[in-house]
């Protein structure tokens, strides 16, 4: 009878320590997502020289030839926390990749490139530039991690 119990026991540890387990893990999964959360937050403010911080500033072009896609992007990039100081059409519309490139401050760009899955990246540094960065929007912006979509027609 005494193994019974001592069974019994056994198994209500076992199923108290699974139980405990999932919680600290499941805990460390949110600590987790709240990091990434803040740390991403923290990157596009940028501190200038005279002390003041300041949102990452990003110009939108539209390459892709799809009317309106640079104003939906400003949306989604608001949502962010970055500035778009500028959107309109890039020199042409036969982009097939997304571009980034870098004006100002390279390392916080990349970092956001990351986040909405651009894989070109080009640096043409600019004290002059009044933006941290152009993303120039291609045919593959619908895979950015912006939450656009091909229902807008083709620019003319």
């Amino acid at each position: 009878m005494a193994s019974k119990s001592r069974k019994k026991r056994n198994r209500r540890a076992v199923r108290k320590g699974l139980k405990q387990r999932l919680a600290v893990g499941f805990s460390l999964v949110i600590l987790i997502l709240c990091v990434a959360s803040v740390g991403f937050s923290l990157f596009v403010e940028h501190t200038d020289e005279d002390g003041r911080t300041r949102p990452l500033r990003l110009a939108i072009e539209n390459g892709s030839g799809v009317a309106g896609i640079a104003g939906d992007a400003e949306a989604a990039f608001a949502a962010l926390g970055v500035d778009v100081v500028r959107t309109g059409n890039a020199s042409r519309f036969d982009h097939r990749e997304s571009l980034l490139v870098v004006r100002r401050r390279g390392g916080e760009v990349r970092l956001l490139a990351e986040r909405i899955g651009c894989d070109r990246v080009v640096e043409q540094l600019s004290s002059s530039a009044s933006e941290d960065a152009t993303l120039i929007l291609g045919t593959d912006f619908p895979q950015l991690k912006l939450g656009l979509d091909l229902e807008k027609g083709l620019a003319d």
